[in-house]
Formats: structure tokens, C-alpha cells, sequence
């Protein structure tokens, strides 16, 4: 769970930024809502919380813990698409088309949730706009993120990718800390690897020229970006507007 996360606690502020309830900011009675919604549920390292493939409707608002989306590819390999973590929803897009699951989610260590039915999550965002808001943004975000990865995938230089790859990260789970911008999610290289489609040789490569600029530094499973201009730069990206 979040840091300070207590059972009890709604306030959306004590969830991650650019997780679903922490776009609750301020709407108390809709984070209350949520968390109320379906039954607890924990999952160990290792587990499918999601099945690629599989006809369900129910959504998981994650609470804690990191989860990591793949998905099988044309020549069967696997593909990490994206990461999730506590306060993101997952599923959602079953409950919407009712049809087949797209990706699997697998906890990443252990991981907490609340595993909630199509007809009490659809009625929530019914009762509650700011809910419906929220989702429609959160889709948005993966929607664009998608869509970049591809457009990364037909041509963009490695480099570029990963770095296109942390500032995503960085604007959906970034953190400030001592001046600097901590990437949540704990990825190691491999997984780093697997977003760009990259080899993890080339990517650890890659990374440690970015190191070496004063960019980024480089831990165990953690990435922490020293210059986000340096970033933008390294990605061909100008700064977002003031």
C-alpha cells in the first residue's frame, strides 16, 4: 500500500500520482466508494491475477504491490507492455466490451486488491462522474502510451525508445525526491528491455550512457532521473507547456 495507507484511510492524496485514485484528488466520497466496492483479495510473486484470453468482467483495483502486463506475441514470445501498481484499476476494458481478457497481469511481489463485479463497478461510475472521468483519463493515458510504443517500434533508435519509455514512467509513477524524480515501479533491466523491444544488452548499453551524461542514475530494480530536460532531450521531446 501507499506509504501512510491505513485501513480506513480514503484520503486520494495518500495514493501514488498517476494511479486512478490518486486522480481522485478531492473526491473522497469516490475513493470511498471504490475501496468499498468487491471483496479483498492478495496474490504472492509470481501469480495471475489476469489471464490473457479468458472471458471475464470483473475489475481489480489494486491496492498494493506491483503487477506486470504481458502479453503473448505473433511469434510467441512474451511482451511486457506496461506496469501497474496500488491505486491503478486493471481489467477494465472486459468490463466495458465483455470480451476476452487482452493481456495477462501477474503479481510482481505480493500484491493486494479488491476484485469487483462488472454491475457494481459500472453502477460506481454511474453514482459517481468524477469516477467516470477518472477511468476515461486512466484509458487516455494507455491508449497514448500504446499508441507511442508503436510508433517508437517502426523505426526509433533504441536510445530514444528507452528514454521515450522512462518519461512515460516518469508521468504516470514519477515521485519527487531530494530534487530528483524517483520512477516507482521497480523494473529491472530485462523488463526495461522488454517495454522498448530491445535486447538487454543494448539497453543496459543505453542506460549507463545516460548515467554517465548525470541523466539518470542507475540502481538495483530502480531508475532515478537526476535531469528531466536532460531526459526530454535524450527522448527528442520538448518541455510540456507551463
Amino acid at each position: 500500500m501507499p506509504e501512510g495507507y491505513t485501513e480506513g484511510t480514503h484520503s486520494a492524496e495518500r495514493w501514488p500520482h498517476g494511479t486512478l485514485l490518486g486522480e481522485l484528488t478531492g473526491s473522497s466520497e469516490a475513493v470511498k466508494s471504490l475501496l468499498s466496492l468487491g471483496t479483498p483479495r492478495s496474490y504472492e510473486a509470481g501469480e495471475t491475477l489476469l489471464a490473457e484470453g479468458l472471458n471475464e468482467t470483473f475489475v481489480l483495483l489494486l491496492l498494493g504491490g506491483v503487477t506486470k502486463v504481458t502479453a503473448l506475441m505473433e511469434n510467441g514470445d512474451t511482451a511486457l507492455l506496461a506496469v501497474r501498481i496500488g491505486g491503478d484499476l486493471i481489467g477494465e476494458f472486459a468490463a466495458f466490451d465483455n470480451r476476452p481478457r487482452s493481456a495477462t497481469v501477474t503479481a510482481a511481489g505480493r500484491v493486494t486488491a479488491r476484485r469487483i463485479g462488472q454491475r457494481d463497478f459500472l453502477a460506481c461510475l454511474d453514482r459517481f462522474p468524477v469516477s467516470a472521468l477518472a477511468v476515461s483519463r486512466m484509458l487516455v493515458r494507455k491508449n497514448r502510451w500504446s499508441v507511442r510504443r508503436r510508433g517508437d517500434f517502426s523505426g526509433c533508435p533504441v536510445a530514444m525508445r528507452v528514454a521515450r519509455v522512462l518519461i512515460d514512467l516518469v508521468e504516470d509513477y514519477g515521485q519527487s525526491w531530494r530534487g530528483q524524480v524517483l520512477i516507482g515501479p521497480r523494473l529491472t533491466q530485462a523488463e526495461i528491455a522488454g517495454l522498448v523491444g530491445a535486447k538487454e544488452r543494448r539497453v543496459h548499453y543505453v542506460l549507463g550512457a545516460l548515467a554517465e551524461r548525470g541523466i539518470i542514475q542507475v540502481g538495483y530494480s530502480r531508475v532515478t532521473v537526476v535531469s528531466l530536460p536532460g531526459l526530454r532531450e535524450a527522448a527528442r521531446l520538448t518541455e510540456p507547456d507551463q
